[in-house]
Order: structure tokens, then C-alpha cells, then sequence
């Protein structure tokens, strides 16, 4: 079959900084239909004014994050109307297919990890249609005999990673990229799957469940190695959820990223107290290529920790030590926040944001606490909404109402958390003629991180695209 793989429109808060992140999940889908005998075209353009083009298509796969899913819609109606199979997956059609499927414009959802049965729903399509769609684990789909939406038992996680092809990053007229807010080409890949903790904002467990599962060191650095010799890669972004969770297998995959002389600089994901319980890991990563590490702070206060199941042993001290380890090693700290637990005051917010300041870390995120359909978080917060919007949940607009914060205040909380940060007049000066070292941004990125921010909340609900 003909089919024609699409991520739609993220939002404001990635294009404003020209972030360009393509979805590793559709990439994977697109390698194993391919290595199944399907002819494949990818549109990454997240284009907001346009269709893609799908005349040849057989099929539109699409997948959706929150923020993605009207935009979606609009593409899956056009889609729909021009005669073409439609299906959606990712993220937010995993947790919401009723809604997905509801819409009389999508024909079925793939749920959770999606390459073995995509593979089994598109072998069923090249048999003229002759196949019994309830057979399938892991889909959704609408029974047309009745009406109802039928919601397949799940599919089990893939457990040997290793037998899945390479993403889909170079196929006919499509290339792959990948532009950070530095505006450099950064390749992602995982060398994992799976987080084995349950932090309740957090969606991963529902994608990728919270067992840890692990890819052979020979098979990730292998793909390093491709990605070097096939791409010209010199920056490669490794989005594990914590690809630190086991000390003896970081280690394991430096050592051997550093017998391989892949000439790398990394970036990659994990968890600061498994960093400082495991302190010889920084050095050995640091050696490796690795000069930015991202961190869930999320916050220094004990009872937010707590609400939030962050789980572990962290702490606002933990978080200190972590960040000093990675400094006294090379490795700049890429810490994230998140504002508006809805019991947190205003005070307690202003706090977080001191926090940061005094961390320093190379880079910081602010988001605001958004409720994800299928989180622990949207179950609490689902009736305390005041907006479902949902081109309004990209965690920087408050769509609930806490018990002391309002949204507008919330808002502004998370703007001045950026200007508080990044325009600190000792880090403006060190940052005037900086080079723009991974990790840390120069006076060119953080001009372009508060445009971004301003134009965002300046924008407010214009963002909204009817579909």
C-alpha cells in the first residue's frame, strides 16, 4: 500500500523557536511498514496553513500529542474526504480513542507502542479489506454493523528491542531533521523504553509501560555509528526517559561509544538522584561526549515532590548535588520545572523560580502543571478545567483553576520564570559573546526564548485552529 505518515501542527511554543522535533514513534512505524513490502512517504512539516499532500496515499497515519490533535483532525478530514484510510496514534489518541474515533473522521487508533500492530493492521488492509479488525491487539475502531467503538485487548511492550529497524530518517524525497532552539541539526534516537516510575503528570507509562526495557549497547551505539557515517551526525540528542536508571549500563554504553572513536557531542536524559548515587557515571559520561544533561526538578518542595509521585529520593538537595556533579564535570544541566501543583501558592511558585536562579543551571524549562488525558493528573483535575481547548494544553497556558492560584496569575508566574532566569544581568553578560555551547544558551538563543514567550502569551486564544 501507499501510505503517507503525518505530524501535524505542534504550536506556538515549538514554532516560535523553531524547534523541529520529528516523533521517533512514527519514524519506527514507518521503518517496520517499509521492511514489510509498504511504499512510505513522511511529512514532517507540522505545517499550520497547509495539507499535506496525500493524492497517492492509500493511507494517512497520523500521529497526535494533545496539542496536535485538532490540528489533526483537520488534517484527518481532508484525508477522509478525498477517500483515503485514516488512523491515528501517539499520544493523545492512545488516551482519548473514543473521542478520537468519534469524530467520524478517523477510522481507527493504534494505542501505545504502535509497530507491531500497524505491521498487522496494514497486512489486513492488502487483503482487500477481507480481515477481522477485532483480532488486532492494541487497536481501536468503530464497528460499522453497530456503531459502537471497540477498543482491542492491549498489545504486550515489545521486549527485544533490538529486532526493530532504525527509525524511517532518509526514504525517497524525505529527509530527516532535526533543529533545536540552537538551531543545529540533532539527531534523537533511545537506546531504552519504559520508565519505572510513575510520576502522574507523566504519560509515559501509558505509552511505554514501567518496565525498563533495554536495546543491546552493541545495537544503540551501532545506530550512533550509522547516524554518523549515513548523516554526518556530530550531535546526537538521546531522548530516554532515564537513560541513567541502571549505573552498569551507562557506563557500558560509554565505554563503548569510546572504543568505537564516534566523534560525538550528546545530549541526553535522566534522573538526578541515580546520578548522584552513582557519581563515577558523570566523568564516564562527560568522557563519552556528553555535554547536556536534562533533569526533572520539577520543584524544591517536599510536599510537591510527594503530590507529584515523583518517587526516588528526590529532593531540592538532590537536585543541588546533581547539578554541581555534572558542572565539576563539563556537562551542563538542562533543568525542567513545573509551576501550579493546584494546591501550591503563589508564594511557593515565586520560590520554585528563586530555586532555579540559584541552581543555574546551563538551561531551564518552566511549564505549567497541565492535566494529559490518561494521567493520574487528569483524573484529579478533569472537573477543576476551565478550558478543553486542547490547543491550549502545550504547558504553557494554566487550563485549570487552582485552590490559590488563578489561571491569568499562573500565566504570568511562567512568564516571569523566564525573565527572572535568562535575563539575570550576570548571565546576560557571560552570554553576550558566548559561542552557544550545548547546553547553554547565547544572547541570540535567549532573545529568541523570550520572543517566543511573550509572543505565546500575547497570542492567547488566536492560537486556536477550527477544524
Amino acid at each position: 500500500m501507499n501510505i503517507l505518515l503525518v505530524t501535524p501542527y505542534r504550536g506556538a511554543a515549538y514554532e516560535n523557536v523553531g524547534i523541529r522535533v520529528p516523533p521517533l514513534g512514527l519514524l519506527y512505524i514507518g521503518s517496520a511498514l517499509k521492511q514489510t513490502g509498504h511504499d512510505v512517504q513522511v511529512d514532517l512539516s507540522e505545517d499550520k496553513n497547509s495539507l499535506p499532500d496525500f493524492s497517492d496515499a492509500d493511507a494517512v497515519g497520523i500521529t497526535c500529542t494533545t496539542i496536535q490533535f485538532k490540528p489533526g483532525l483537520k488534517i484527518a478530514r481532508a484525508a477522509k474526504e478525498a477517500g483515503k484510510i485514516v488512523i491515528m496514534g501517539g499520544p493523545h489518541p492512545t488516551s482519548s480513542a473514543d473521542e478520537v474515533l468519534q469524530s467520524g473522521v478517523v477510522d481507527y487508533v493504534v494505542r501505545s507502542e504502535g509497530e507491531a500492530t500497524a505491521v498487522e493492521l496494514f497486512d489486513g488492509f492488502r487483503k482487500n479489506g477481507r480481515f477481522d479488525p477485532g483480532k488486532i491487539l492494541g487497536l481501536s475502531w468503530v464497528d460499522k454493523s453497530s456503531g459502537r467503538v471497540v477498543h482491542n485487548p492491549s498489545r504486550p511492550f515489545i521486549q527485544k528491542l533490538d529486532d526493530l529497524p532504525y527509525p524511517l530518517r532518509k526514504n525517497n524525497e524525505f529527509n530527516y531533521q532535526n533543529l533545536g532552539v540552537d538551531g543545529n541539526v540533532s539527531p534523537t534516537m533511545i537506546t531504552t523504553r519504559g520508565c519505572p516510575y510513575g510520576c502522574k503528570f507523566c504519560d509515559v507509562k501509558l505509552l511505554a509501560g514501567r518496565r525498563f526495557r533495554e536495546r543491546s549497547i552493541k545495537n544503540a551505539v551501532g545506530e550512533m555509528e550509522h547516524l554518523v557515517s549515513e548523516y554526518g551526525a556530530t550531535r546526537i540528542r538521546i531522548v530516554d526517559d532515564i537513560v541513567n536508571f541502571d549505573a552498569g549500563r551507562i557506563m557500558d554504553l560509554c565505554n563503548e561509544i569510546l572504543r568505537r572513536r564516534l566523534p560525538l557531542t550528546l545530549w541526553i536524559m535522566g534522573r538526578a538522584d541515580h546520578l548522584v548515587k552513582n557519581p563515577e557515571t558523570a566523568e564516564k559520561m562527560a568522557e563519552a561526549g556528553v555535554r547536556t544533561m536534562f533533569l526533572g526538578v520539577e520543584s524544591p518542595h517536599k510536599r510537591i515532590l510527594k503530590a507529584y509521585l515523583k518517587g526516588g529520593k528526590s529532593s531540592s538537595e538532590v537536585s543541588a548535588q546533581a547539578v554541581e556533579l555534572l558542572r565539576k564535570n563539563g556537562i551542563e544541566a538542562f533543568c525542567g520545572f513545573i509551576l501550579g501543583d493546584p494546591t501550591e501558592t503563589r508564594e511557593e511558585i515565586e520560590q520554585t523560580i528563586e530555586y532555579a536562579k540559584f541552581l543555574n543551571p546551563g538551561t531551564a524549562q518552566f511549564s505549567i502543571l497541565t492535566p494529559y488525558p490518561g494521567t493520574e493528573t487528569w483524573g484529579e483535575l478533569k472537573d477543576w478545567l476551565v478550558t478543553r481547548d486542547w490547543n491550549q494544553y502545550d504547558g504553557l497556558h494554566a487550563v485549570f483553576q487552582g485552590d490559590h492560584v488563578t489561571p491569568e496569575e499562573l500565566e504570568g508566574l511562567c512568564r516571569k520564570a523566564y525573565r527572572s532566569f535568562y535575563l539575570q544581568p550576570k548571565r546576560v553578560a557571560r552570554e553576550l559573546f558566548g559561542s552557544g555551547a550545548p547546553g547553554r544558551p547565547n544572547i541570540k538563543i535567549i532573545s529568541k526564548i523570550m520572543r517566543a514567550v511573550k509572543d505565546i502569551y500575547r497570542q492567547g486564544p488566536k492560537e486556536e485552529i477550527i477544524c
